[in-house]
Order: structure tokens, then sequence, then C-alpha cells
């Protein structure tokens, strides 16, 4: 029997029913799937679950329960034990993604692990594996009325956010989001973001915001490649612009970088946007303004805000099919 293409795959997967079964399906153990059309329900899929929890339903009696999944799930935690194992993989992560050692200012079971003043206030959000429960994806949660508790938003320290906040509507604040190195996969992400979605349609918050970082390793080379691109494809309108309280000045100058690179034979290479910033911009999301320089992790932070109602629109266009057009 002829094996089905990735393009039949993506056909079918109007059917908000045969999406939910492809994305569950990569999730299963005993199932093997041809190597192409694992990969590309892997690269799709969170993108398909995003839609799908965003795109409020007409009959919301039965809403999908996408998280009760074979190999993943998703849940809130409140257990300090928990939490605790969430905040010792946020230490871990971003030592390894930014290069940088942190200051351990607390441990637990002996093991350093990243932690601030607003975790007491915040929502914690994990993907746990469901072979042994272990903790291998977080996003920390507030919502406005935590952040009125707290006194203010934690991207209020680098940016001025009154632009945004002072609009109409409920607003959700997550930060520290991070993927254990042995899950960074479409299922793995696509878990997290669907759970968080379904969390905003239920609780009717109209904005998600946060910060997106990009590595300065390099010494800004390649936030300099990515920064016109943003600013090009995916800058917010003035009403929407926040200002940095640490602006990163001046940036490498991009034309330079690639008349370098050529220089050097070697062929222009296109910026490096990192996975949350891309995942962010493929829901819709807009950047607002310029970069924050955080010394502590030697990145550039970007405030990206997120109105639900653009993911709803836009999602449904382009992958939420009718069965008759599907």
């Amino acid at each position: 029997m002829e094996q089905p293409s990735a393009c039949s795959i993506l056909k079918i997967s109007g059917s908000r029913a045969l999406t939910v079964f492809l994305l569950v399906l990569i999730n299963s153990p005993n199932v093997n799937l041809p190597e192409t059309v694992f990969k590309y329900i892997q690269h799709r899929g969170f993108i398909i679950v995003e839609a799908m929890m965003l795109h409020k339903p007409a009959n919301t009696h039965n809403p999908i329960d996408i998280h009760n999944r074979p190999r993943f799930f998703a849940e809130f935690i409140t257990a300090k034990e928990e939490i605790r194992e969430a905040q010792k993989m946020r230490y871990e992560v971003f030592c390894e993604e930014y290069k940088v050692v942190l200051p351990v200012h607390n441990t637990w079971n002996g093991h350093p692990i990243d932690v601030d003043d607003l975790d007491d206030y915040c929502l914690h959000l994990v993907v746990r594996n469901q072979a042994n429960l272990e903790i291998i994806g977080y996003t920390r949660v507030l919502t406005c009325e935590l952040a009125a508790r707290f006194g203010r938003y934690y991207s209020s320290h680098e940016f001025h956010i009154d632009n945004i906040i002072n609009r109409p509507g409920r607003f959700l604040e997550i930060g520290r989001t991070c993927i254990h190195p042995d899950f960074r996969n479409g299922a793995t992400i696509a878990v997290l973001w669907a759970h968080l979605a379904k969390f905003m349609q239920e609780n009717e918050f109209r904005y998600l915001f946060g910060c997106a970082s990009i590595s300065l390793e390099d010494s800004g080379k390649n936030l300099a490649k990515i920064m016109p691109v943003l600013r090009e494809k995916f800058w917010a309108k003035s009403e929407y612009s926040v200002q940095p309280k640490m602006p990163i000045n001046p940036l490498p100058d991009p034309s330079l970088l690639i008349e370098e690179q050529l220089n050097t034979a070697h062929h222009a290479a296109k910026p490096a946007i990192p996975p949350l910033l891309k995942a962010y911009t493929r829901m819709g999301a807009l950047i607002c303004g310029e970069a924050c320089l955080d010394p502590e992790f030697n990145v550039a932070d970007l405030f990206v805000l997120l109105d639900i109602k653009n993911v709803s629109d836009r999602y449904a266009k382009h992958f939420l099919r009718t069965e008759e057009a599907a």
C-alpha cells in the first residue's frame, strides 16, 4: 500500500478531528509513521493545535481536550517541590542557551535553581513526559489580577509599557519559557501553547505579552540581522509602542556583516531567529519596539504582544478549513 505523503496529510488536516488524531498519532509510542510524514506533522503540528485552541467553536459543550495525550500532557502546578523542579530546569536551560553562569542565590536538593520574587505570584504551567512525569516544558503565567497584587508586570522592569496595559481588555504575561533540550519538537511546544491558549479562552484574556530573547554572545551580529526583518514584517503600530529602559546602541551595520561574510567566502546567512520569537511571529504577534539589554543573561529582549482576536482570525483562515473546503 502506498504511504501517505505530507501533502495529503495537510489536505485532511482541515478537519479538526483528524488534525487532533494526527497530532496524537505522532506521540503514540506504538505507531511508526514514514519519516517524511512524521517530520512534517511535528514541524507544523504546533501551529494547527494553536489554531484549534484559539478558534472558539460554536458549540463549546464538548471542547477538544488536546492535553490528554499518550506521551505528553500539560498542567498547572502548585506544589512547592514541583515548582522547584521546574526552577531547576529553568536554571539549566538558561545557562546552556545563553552560555552564561548565573549567580546561585538558591538551591534545591543540592542543585542551583532560577528563582525570583515574582515566582510566588505566578501560575506555573508545565508539560510532562507521561512515561516518567518528568517536567520537559515550562512557562510562568502572570494574569492582570496577579500583576496588580505583585505591583507590576515583569516586563515593566525593562520597558515602559503603560501604552499597552492601559488599553481595554484583560492581559496575560508569560515568561521564563523553556523546553528541555531532549524534547524540542513540535509535539512538546504544541501541548504547552494549546493549554495556555485554552486557559486564555476560558478566562477571556484579550492580550498575551512577554519578552523574547536574542543572544548577544556574538556581540550583537545576529540581532543586527534580525531587527530589519522584524521592522519590515512584524512591527507594531505606534499606538502599541513601548520604550526600552536600557537600549542597545549602536548595533553592528547589517550591510557590513553581509559584506564581511562575502569577503570570507561564506554565503550571507539568514538571521537565526530564536524558536520562541519565531513561534510568536507565526501566531501573529507584533514587536512593539526596540530591544532592551538584559546584562544578567547577556541577551537582547524584545517586547512581544499577541492579540488573541488576530490569532483566531489568522489561523481560522489558513488552517481551520471547513470540511467542505477540505
